[in-house]
């Protein structure tokens, strides 16, 4: 049998969000979109775009590997894993479910092998992604605007 951070998790779409930080994320994201200036158009737009959804991606695969984290209670698990997979739903709703999925994977494997597949390592990544993703996920809206403004 394959490891358990190897399954494919169940489409995104039947997930229920139901977590007040899930939605609160999502809403975030949603707002931000929404009030993007419409002078923003074109390829670095669409760069902009494909960036904020790789990082959301890669923060998802974060929360979701630290749901894994040894010695977390069930309910720290529960909102860690609900963190993720409204990143990963966001980034989805950006792109394609099947390129999020993919970016996600691949954003996954990455940080295991910086890990060295051993949570005594857990350190070195928390320091390349801990404080980042936590910034991603509580304000969405900032990260987006970062890459507008740095394509536009």
């Amino acid at each position: 049998m394959r490891p358990q951070w190897q399954m494919h998790p169940i489409p995104l779409r039947r997930r229920i969000l139901s977590h007040p930080k899930s939605l609160r994320v999502r809403a975030l994201v949603v707002i931000a979109l929404a009030a993007a200036p419409h002078s923003a158009l074109g390829y670095d737009n669409e760069r902009a775009r494909a960036y904020f959804a790789r990082e959301l991606a890669e923060c998802a695969a974060w929360y979701t590997l630290v749901a894994e984290a040894p010695g977390l209670d069930a309910i720290t698990q529960i909102r860690f894993r609900s963190v993720g997979t409204s990143l990963v739903s966001t980034a989805a709703d950006i792109a394609s479910e099947k390129w999020a999925m993919a970016q996600m994977e691949l954003a996954t494997k990455t940080i295991r092998g910086e890990m060295g597949e051993s949570w005594t390592n857990y350190r070195i990544v928390d320091k390349k992604y801990g404080q980042h993703c936590r910034d991603v996920a509580t304000d969405p809206a900032a990260r987006r605007q970062y890459w507008l403004d740095k394509y536009n």
